[in-house]
C-alpha cells in the first residue's frame, strides 16, 4: 500500500518509527512519544502531521519513504498552489478569539468557537488563539465550507485561520447532527455485559476525544462504549458519523453526564 498525504499516520507511527518521526523537525521535537501515538489513534492524515512540522508535504513523504515506506509524491503545478501559503495577516480582516484561557478554566471552548464562527462576515477571517493545532476543529469547518492554515508561534501557542469560503455546500453542521433516538438505559442494558467503560472527565482537550476514538479502534462491533464525560463531545460526533457510529447521552448532574457509543 501506497503512503499518500490523505494516509492515516497510524500506518507507518509505531515503536521503531515514532522517534524517527521526532527527529524530522524541531516542531516534531516537541511532541513527546505519547502525543504522538495519539494524534495516530485520533486518524490524523499526513497532510495535517506534515503541517505540524511546518514540512512540505513531498518532503515529509520522501523522509516516510526514508522510513522503508512506498509513497505516492502530491503533484504541485506553479498554478495550483493553495491560496493560504505565504498569507501576509496584515493583508486580512482578521477577528481574533483566545481560547487559552477557556481552556486553562477547564472550559470547553467549543461554544465560543461556533458562536464567532456563525457571527463571521464574508470578507473576515477567524484567528483562533490555542495552546495545540485543533485539527477536530478544522475538520468540522471543513465540512462547512471552511478553509484554514496554522501558524506556529511557539510549543505553546498556535494560531489557526478560518476563512469563509462556501457555505451552500450542503454538508450538515454540527448542530445538525443529532444522537441516536430512544432510551438510553434500555439501548445500554441491550448490551448487557459487552460494556466497555472508560471516564475522561479528568483529561484536559483535546485528549478526550483522542482517548476515545483510541478506544473505538479496538472495541468489537457488538459491545458499547460506556463514557463518563463532563458534556456532549461536540467535536467528536463528526468523526463518529465518518465511522458509521451512534451515539446517545444522558444527564447525571452539572458537568456529569454519561455517553454511549455504538455500531
Amino acid at each position: 500500500m501506497k503512503i499518500t498525504k490523505n494516509s492515516k499516520i497510524e500506518i507507518f507511527v509505531n515503536k521503531d518509527t515514532v522517534n524517527k518521526l521526532k527527529e524530522l523537525s524541531s516542531d516534531f521535537q516537541k511532541l513527546d512519544v505519547w502525543t504522538i501515538d495519539k494524534y495516530a489513534s485520533s486518524g490524523v492524515d499526513v497532510k495535517d502531521f506534515a503541517k505540524i512540522g511546518k514540512m512540505p508535504i513531498n518532503v515529509f513523504l520522501k523522509q516516510v519513504e526514508n522510513l522503508g515506506f512506498e509513497v505516492e509524491y502530491e503533484t504541485i503545478s506553479s498554478d495550483n498552489q493553495t491560496k493560504t501559503q505565504g498569507i501576509n495577516e496584515d493583508n486580512l480582516n482578521i477577528v481574533s478569539l483566545d481560547v487559552r484561557p477557556a481552556i486553562a478554566s477547564g472550559s470547553d471552548p467549543f461554544g465560543i468557537i461556533m458562536q464567532a464562527i456563525d457571527k463571521l462576515q464574508d470578507d473576515e477571517t477567524l484567528k483562533i488563539i490555542n495552546v495545540f493545532v485543533p485539527i477536530p476543529l478544522v475538520n468540522v469547518l471543513k465540512g462547512r465550507g471552511f478553509q484554514s492554515w496554522t501558524n506556529t508561534i511557539s510549543d505553546k501557542e498556535y494560531h489557526t485561520f478560518f476563512t469563509k469560503v462556501d457555505l451552500t455546500t450542503g454538508n450538515l453542521s454540527i448542530e445538525q447532527q443529532e444522537e441516536t433516538e430512544g432510551s438510553f438505559d434500555e439501548k445500554l442494558a441491550s448490551f448487557g455485559d459487552k460494556v466497555k467503560e472508560i471516564d475522561v472527565r479528568h483529561l484536559e482537550m483535546p485528549e478526550p476525544m483522542v482517548t476515545i476514538l483510541e478506544e473505538l479502534e479496538s472495541l468489537p462491533n457488538d459491545y458499547v462504549l460506556f463514557v463518563n464525560h463532563k458534556k456532549v463531545p461536540q467535536f467528536l460526533l463528526p468523526e463518529l458519523k465518518k465511522r458509521n457510529y451512534q451515539w446517545m447521552s444522558k444527564d447525571v448532574e452539572p458537568d456529569y453526564l454519561l455517553f454511549i457509543v455504538f455500531k
